[in-house]
C-alpha cells in the first residue's frame, strides 16, 4: 500500500515510491501546461524526479503562454490541464478569433499546429469536449486524472513515448 504525504498547496505525492523507468521520454522537450501554481510546481518535481531535466521542461500558467512555449520552443511532449480556463486578453499571444479559451480547446490546437505532438491531458475530472473524448478513445491522446503521482506520470509518459502509442488507450 502506498502512503501518501501532502506537499505545497496541499497537493499529495507517494512517499519514497520506487520510480518506473521513462527512457523513452528521456531527452524530449515537455510542456506542462497548469493554471494551478501548486498543481503546476508538484508536476516539475515529479518530471524532475523522473530524470526529465531542467533544459527539457516548461511551464505555462496559461493559455497564451502555452501557445507562446509552444511555438518558440516546440515540444514534443504536452502535459495539459483541462480544466484550464481563461481565454486570452486582447493583444496577447494567442488572442483572436480562434484563439483557445479552455484546456480542451488548447489541446485541439496544438494537434492541429502539430499533429506528431504527444499530449497527456491531466485533469481532476473528465473532459466536457466531444473531440477530446473521441481523441482519448482513440488512443491519441493520453489521460490522467488527479492527484497525479510519479508512477502513474511515468507509465503515461511512457506510452505516449513508445512507436506503439497511437493504440495505448486511456492512463488512468
Amino acid at each position: 500500500m502506498t502512503e501518501y504525504s501532502r506537499v505545497s498547496g496541499g497537493a499529495v505525492a507517494p512517499k519514497s515510491e520506487p520510480l518506473p523507468s521513462i527512457q523513452t521520454a528521456l531527452g524530449k522537450r515537455i510542456l506542462v501546461v497548469e493554471d494551478s501554481p501548486s498543481a503546476r510546481k508538484l508536476m516539475q518535481q515529479l518530471l524532475l524526479r523522473l530524470g526529465v531535466s531542467l533544459p527539457d521542461l516548461r511551464l505555462a500558467a496559461t493559455v497564451p503562454e502555452a501557445l507562446q512555449l509552444f511555438t518558440s520552443w516546440e515540444p514534443q511532449i504536452a502535459i495539459v490541464d483541462l480544466q484550464l480556463r481563461g481565454s486570452p486578453a486582447p493583444g496577447a499571444p494567442g488572442a483572436g478569433t480562434d484563439a483557445p479559451s479552455n484546456g480542451d480547446e488548447l489541446v485541439l490546437q496544438l494537434l492541429q499546429r502539430n499533429p506528431g505532438l504527444k499530449v497527456i491531458i491531466c485533469s481532476a475530472s473528465e473532459s466536457d469536449g466531444v473531440e477530446v473524448k473521441a481523441l482519448i478513445q482513440k488512443g491519441r491522446v493520453l489521460s490522467m486524472i488527479k492527484p497525479v503521482v510519479a508512477s502513474k506520470l511515468a507509465e503515461v509518459l511512457s506510452r505516449a513515448t513508445q512507436p506503439s502509442s497511437a493504440s495505448a488507450g486511456r492512463g488512468r
